[in-house]
C-alpha cells in the first residue's frame, strides 16, 4: 500500500509539472485563454493530489473486511485515497432488503457530488425497523488494498444475487469487473470507458488549443460542443455494440429455472433474467 501511495504520487506529480512547464514555452503565446486555463486547473488538480497521497506515507492504512455466512464486516481507518471516513460496520445477509422505492435494489452512485469514485449501494433494514441506503465504497474491495480484493467483490456479489427477486443495475458488474453470466472477470468494458474518456480528453484538449483567439465568444463554443456531442453519441454507440447485454437491469432466477432466460418486462423496467448465480461458482 505504502509502495502504491509513494508511485501515484510521484506520477501525478510529474505529470502536473509537466503540464505547468508547457505554459513556459513561446509556441502558447497567444493561444486561447480557454486553453491556458484548462491546463493551469488539470495541473492544479495532479498537484493538489499527489501531496494527498504522498502525505499517507507517514501513516500507513490498514484495514479488514469478511465477507462470511453470517454477513459482512467492515473496519478500516480514514483515508483521503478510499473517499471515505473511518467505518466499522457489521451487516447481517438478512438486514438486506429490497428497495423501497421499486428501483433497482442493487446500484453504484457516485460517493459525492464532486466525486469521480462510486460506492455500492443497496437497502438496509435497522434494528428500529428503519430501511435506510447502504453504502460502501467500491475502493474498500481494491486488490491495491486486498491480495484478494476481486474475490471479495466477487463473493458479495454472489450473497447479494442470491436474494429472491433482487434487480442489480448493469454498471454494478460493470465497476466490479465481473461477468454476471459465468461469474469470470471481465474487464472490457472498463477499459472501454477509461479509454474514451482520455480519447475525448486529448480531443477537446486539441480543440482548446486550436481555437483563434480574435473569434467571438460565441463562434469559439460551437467547435467545444460539436466535439462534445461526437464523444458523447460516438461512446454511446461503440458501448451499445460492444455490450448489449449491459443496457439494462439484471436479475437473478431461482436455482431450478431455465438457465438463461431472455430479456423480459416487468412493472418498472426492463431486465435480464439470469440463472441463480449459486450454479455457476
Amino acid at each position: 500500500m505504502r509502495a502504491y501511495h509513494l508511485a501515484v504520487g510521484l506520477t501525478f506529480a510529474l505529470i502536473g509539472l509537466g503540464i505547468w512547464s508547457l505554459l513556459l514555452l513561446p509556441e502558447m503565446q497567444g493561444k486561447p485563454a480557454i486553453g491556458i486555463f484548462l491546463l493551469l486547473l488539470i495541473g492544479a488538480l495532479l498537484l493538489g493530489s499527489a501531496y494527498a497521497i504522498l502525505r499517507r506515507l507517514r501513516r500507513p492504512l490498514h484495514h479488514e473486511l469478511s465477507v462470511s455466512d453470517s454477513g459482512l464486516h467492515i473496519r478500516t481507518p480514514c483515508s483521503w485515497m478510499l473517499a471515505g471516513a473511518r467505518q466499522d460496520t457489521s451487516i447481517a445477509w438478512s438486514e438486506i432488503v429490497p428497495s423501497p422505492d421499486g428501483g433497482c435494489d442493487v446500484e453504484t452512485l457516485f460517493s459525492t457530488s464532486k466525486s469521480i469514485a462510486r460506492d455500492l449501494v443497496f437497502w438496509r433494514r435497522n434494528a428500529q425497523g428503519e430501511i435506510k441506503m447502504q453504502r460502501i465504497p467500491w475502493q474498500r474491495f481494491s486488490r491495491l488494498t486486498f491480495a484478494n480484493g476481486e474475490e471479495l467483490k466477487r463473493a458479495l456479489l454472489l450473497r447479494l444475487a442470491s436474494k429472491p427477486g433482487f434487480r442489480f443495475a448493469a454498471d454494478v458488474f460493470v465497476a466490479a469487473r465481473v461477468n454476471p453470466v459465468d461469474w469470470r472477470p471481465m474487464r472490457a468494458p472498463m477499459r472501454m470507458q477509461s479509454l474514451s474518456l482520455l480519447a475525448s480528453g486529448a480531443l477537446l484538449t486539441a480543440v482548446c488549443l486550436s481555437m483563434d483567439t480574435h473569434q467571438p465568444l460565441l463562434q469559439r463554443s460551437w467547435p467545444l460542443l460539436a466535439v462534445l456531442l461526437a464523444c458523447a453519441l460516438g461512446s454511446m454507440l461503440l458501448w451499445c455494440c460492444l455490450f448489449p447485454d449491459l443496457r439494462q437491469s439484471i436479475r437473478f432466477l431461482p436455482e431450478g429455472d431455465s438457465a438463461l432466460a431472455k430479456p423480459c418486462q416487468d412493472e418498472k423496467t426492463a431486465d435480464t433474467a439470469l440463472k441463480h448465480p449459486r450454479e455457476k461458482r
